[in-house]
Formats: C-alpha cells, sequence, structure tokens
C-alpha cells in the first residue's frame, strides 16, 4: 500500500547481536516522529528491553511509519510501546505501518506491544513481515479494542487492516489478513467479534513447539474461560509454532490471559521468569 518513494514520518532500524556475555544493540538509528529508549536489562536479565516512542503521542493522518528489527544468531531482544498505539481520525488520507522483524538461528525476538486504539473515522493499516531462520524464535501479541469516539460508540473508525506474514526458513507459514471494517461489516457481530469488543492474538514459534506442547499450553490457560467473559482458540501454524486468538470486553483479561501465556512458555522453553515491563 505504501509508495516508497514518500518521506516516512517516524523510522526505526535496530540490531542487536550476543557479545559472548550478553546481548546488546549493534547498530540504532531512529528519526523523526520514532525514537527507542536506551536499552534496559530488567532483574540483572542478560536480555535488554528497548521501549519504542512515538514522540507525537499517536499517529495522524497521512502518517507513515517504518521499523525493522534484526536479530543475530543466539541473540536475544524484548521490545515493547512505551504506552497504547492511538490512531487519530483520519479524514482525508490514512495511516500505515510495516515492521520487519530478521531472527538468525538461536536468535529470539519479544514483543509485547500495548493496545490499539482507532478514534472515530481512523484508517489503519499495519504489514508485519517476520523472517525466522530453521531455529529462530518469536513471541508476538498485539490487541485491538473498540477504538474511541466522543459519544462512547464502539467500533466508529473507518477500518483496522492487520496483515502479519512468517517466513521460516524462507517458507510462508502463516499469511494472516485481518480486516476490520464497520462500515461495510457487522464487525461485533458472528464471525467476526461474536459479540465481544476486544480482540487479542498472540504468535509463538519455537522449535520445540508440537501438539503435545500446545494441548499443554491450552491446560495451562483454560481456566480463564470461567473466570472471565472470554473465548479464544489455539491454532497450530503449519511449523513449529502456534497462534492464539482472543475475544473479550476487556483489555485487562486479555492482558491477564497472554501473561500466562508468556510465563508459561518462556518458562517451559527458556527457564526464565517474565520481567515486568515497567511503563510511567
Amino acid at each position: 500500500m505504501s509508495d516508497n518513494k514518500q518521506a516516512w514520518t517516524g523510522q526505526l532500524d535496530l540490531s542487536v547481536f550476543n557479545n559472548g556475555k550478553k546481548s546488546v544493540a549493534r547498530d540504532i538509528f531512529f528519526e523523526k516522529a520514532l525514537k527507542v529508549m536506551r536499552p534496559v536489562y530488567l532483574n540483572q536479565s542478560d536480555i535488554p528491553t528497548f521501549y519504542i516512542v512515538n514522540v507525537g503521542g499517536g499517529y495522524l493522518d497521512g502518517d507513515r511509519y517504518t521499523m525493522n528489527f534484526n536479530i543475530d544468531s543466539n541473540a536475544k531482544v524484548i521490545l515493547t510501546s512505551q504506552g497504547a498505539t492511538k490512531i487519530y481520525k483520519t479524514l482525508n488520507d490514512h495511516v500505515e505501518q510495516y515492521q520487519t522483524f530478521n531472527i538468525k538461528n538461536d536468535g529470539y525476538a519479544e514483543y509485547v506491544g500495548d493496545p490499539i486504539i482507532a478514534f472515530e473515522n481512523a484508517k489503519f493499516y499495519q504489514h508485519n513481515i517476520f523472517n525466522l531462520e530453521p531455529t529462530a524464535s518469536l513471541f508476538y501479541t498485539d490487541i485491538l479494542t473498540p477504538g474511541y469516539s466522543k459519544s462512547d460508540k464502539y467500533f466508529s473508525y473507518t477500518y483496522m487492516h492487520l496483515l502479519n506474514e512468517i517466513y521460516v526458513d524462507e517458507t510462508l507459514v502463516t499469511f494472516d489478513n485481518m480486516l476490520l471494517d464497520p462500515t461495510k461489516q457487522n464487525v461485533d457481530g458472528l464471525g467476526y467479534m461474536e459479540d465481544y469488543t476486544h480482540l487479542g492474538s498472540c504468535y509463538f514459534i519455537h522449535p520445540s513447539v508440537n501438539q503435545k506442547f500446545i494441548d499443554q499450553v491450552y491446560e495451562e490457560i483454560k481456566h480463564f474461560q470461567h473466570e472471565y467473559d472470554c473465548r479464544f482458540g489455539i491454532t497450530h501454524l503449519p511449523t513449529h509454532g502456534f497462534s492464539l486468538r482472543i475475544l473479550s470486553n476487556k483489555t485487562q483479561v486479555i492482558e491477564y490471559i497472554i501473561t500466562a501465556l508468556q510465563s508459561y512458555v518462556v518458562k517451559q522453553i527458556f527457564d526464565r521468569d517474565v520481567d515486568f515491563l515497567r511503563k510511567y
């Protein structure tokens, strides 16, 4: 959808490598409306956590963003946003965001973003490409809210279009094309949001993932469907990984489930605890 000749509203490029003791940034470049904070190593971890910041506080009509993350062999990185992604009304144009993750063998990228909030009349397109070598690993999440309007009307945005492509060893294993267009669809009805208002998505890819592991993950989190008003399902991807979809009426419920899932897989696979991503 993007014209590559145009100037970016914000650009970010980040590379991480393992120096033999810990993972560190090799190259960091950002300009205009995007910046990344200095990495922090939470709880004496050897994994850097980077907070991505939109300097303007939100995405405006016509904005175009690009982010590229490169994780070398045996390197690990945790990425997160500083706060919710706010898409303000886009009456004349739309907002585009492109994110590319290149992860080499035995590298690991963990991206846990804050919710996406599309304001009334907003138009948002996001295209993510994940390129994983055969033994690379990925944990990625996003949360879509019903948006915001002054009249408290849900789904008042024009559309939100999220496209995810996941490649493992240069083979396309997932093509997830999600379009929520309230102007043309009954998005809160059957086949879409099923009378729920919030949607959470998660991908986890690691060479150790198989159907037995996925069944164990489901057993670990299935109790949430009895404790909260929510629905979710886990799908085995055509590779060593799975996707999780969560429907709820509250962001917090989705965050609880994702955190429980993340805590379980990170402990089982990497034998470490999940760091609390402090945001002030």
